[in-house]
């Protein structure tokens, strides 16, 4: 194994930001929640305004109250809608500690290893289907649903962060 191609032992804990950008990056579907919520509140805002406006008897059978009831309702279904990504994340952090536990991790040309308090892992690199990178991450999905996190603030300088990308495009995208 060539000494180049060994990313240095990173050692960090994830802070909640870090956390919540990775939830909220993880999937699509989380990406679109907050957009899809977005949407639902302003059609169901359009909606109600031109059913109250619309001042015809008939179809607007209900009282003021009843009305303003459903109102509120489908407005906290979009709220969550909107939310749903951060309440996921605070969930997970407060539920366990190992979301906020030291984590060391490598990688070399064999694999990718990450270690905790409580979990050794090592994968290597045919067991990794994809990675992403955001503007302060990187995610690496040993699977479609589970990830690995690396704050990119854990590399000691940017031509660590772009050596170790540039090790993860030679061994996880060559495959796709």
């Amino acid at each position: 194994m060539a000494a180049e191609a060994t990313m240095n032992r990173l050692e960090f804990k994830c802070t909640f930001k870090e956390f919540f950008e990775g939830t909220r990056n993880a999937t699509r579907l989380m990406r679109l929640m907050p957009v899809l919520g977005s949407v639902y509140i302003a059609l169901v805002l359009f909606v109600s305004l031109a059913h109250y406006f619309s001042g015809d008897e008939e179809s607007n059978p209900g009282s003021p109250s009843s009305f303003l009831i459903a109102c509120l309702i489908s407005w906290l279904i979009g709220v969550l809608w909107v939310s749903y990504p951060l309440l996921q994340a605070w969930l997970i952090w407060r539920g366990g500690r190992s979301a906020q536990d030291v984590i060391h991790c490598w990688a070399d040309e064999e694999g990718f290893s990450m270690q905790t308090a409580n979990s050794d892992a090592t994968i290597k690199w045919p067991g990794l289907i994809e990675f992403r990178e955001t503007r302060n991450l990187f995610l690496i999905y040993p699977s479609k649903r589970m990830y690995c996190l690396i704050p990119k603030r854990a590399f000691a300088d940017e031509s660590q962060v772009k050596e170790f990308r540039e090790l993860l495009r030679r061994k996880i995208d060559q495959r796709q």
